[in-house]
């Protein structure tokens, strides 16, 4: 506390004393000026002294200035780092982007397929259902049409061979002259009357020709499913192909295919494999 009194006395002391110097010089003439300005810096130098202030060490306590381009080079260094950052995460977020895209192709390719499964399998319902109505339908006209029949409506079971051939000529006859309805009725007569004779095969497989005939392709595929059904026929490839040849009129080619299918691998040695050849090409 004393020292700092003594200094503040002595800076008082000091400071008065340069001021009665100042005042004195400037009374002086233009010619002492220089003098008077060599005698103030001395002065000041001795308050400097006695304050023990330099002004060398003020001008070193003075901070270093740092060039100026470094802080510009700093600058740079975080801009290329940010861009850096920025096209790292425009690459993720493109790789991302494409392979959501590349998920969602996937998705859809198996939601499509699923769909065309679905498709198909609806398809074939739909055919076994119409294959179903159009047996009923058969079933119904078979027992209007035999009740019907003035000539062989009530045919004895215990018809003779001689019959039988007979009756199948007289039916032919009428399928040959495109009497194709009168066909259907003898044909069917005959299988009411026996269905295990040698000819019930040939029998059905004519009312199936017939029915195809007059464009009733549904029961035609009844008819000549129905001869597919007999232990021994000589009518199985005939009936084979004419399944495959119902479908494809009617427009399902993919059913055709497989029927055509059947009847390769069933019967690789028939000649109606090279016709449904043919037809698949046609149609």
């Amino acid at each position: 506390m004393q020292r700092n009194s003594l200094f503040y006395i002595l800076f008082i002391f000091a400071m008065s004393s340069f001021l009665l110097f100042s005042c004195a010089g400037t009374k002086n003439g233009s010619d002492d000026s220089f003098s008077s300005g060599d005698t103030q810096q001395q002065d000041l130098e001795d308050i400097e002294a006695l304050l023990g202030i330099s002004s060398d060490t003020q001008e070193e306590k003075q901070p270093i200035s740092r060039p100026a381009d470094t802080g510009e080079k700093l600058d740079l260094l975080e801009t290329d780092e940010m861009v850096g950052q920025q096209d790292n995460s425009m690459a993720s977020a493109a790789l991302a982007q494409q392979e959501q895209e590349s998920n969602q192709s996937a998705a859809s390719e198996q939601e499509i397929e699923k769909l065309k499964n679905e498709i198909r399998q609806k398809d074939r319902t739909i055919s076994s259902l119409e294959t179903q109505v159009a047996l009923k339908n058969s079933e119904i006209q078979e027992m209007s049409t035999t009740s019907s029949l003035p000539t062989y409506g009530a045919v004895a079971t215990d018809i003779s061979a001689e019959d039988y051939d007979a009756r199948y000529r007289d039916a032919r006859s009428f399928f040959e002259a495109r009497k194709y309805q009168k066909a259907i009725e003898q044909f069917e007569a005959l299988l009411a009357s026996s269905s295990t004779h040698s000819l019930s095969d040939n029998a059905q497989y004519w009312i199936g020709e017939s029915h195809f005939a007059l464009r009733q392709y549904d029961t035609a595929i009844i008819d000549f499913e129905k001869v597919l059904t007999f232990a021994r026929s000589n009518k199985k490839a005939d009936a084979q192909f004419k399944l495959g040849y119902c479908y494809l009129v009617k427009g399902q080619k993919a059913k055709a295919v497989e029927e055509f299918e059947r009847l390769r691998a069933d019967y690789p040695s028939s000649a109606y494999n090279a016709k449904a050849d043919r037809l698949l090409t046609k149609y």
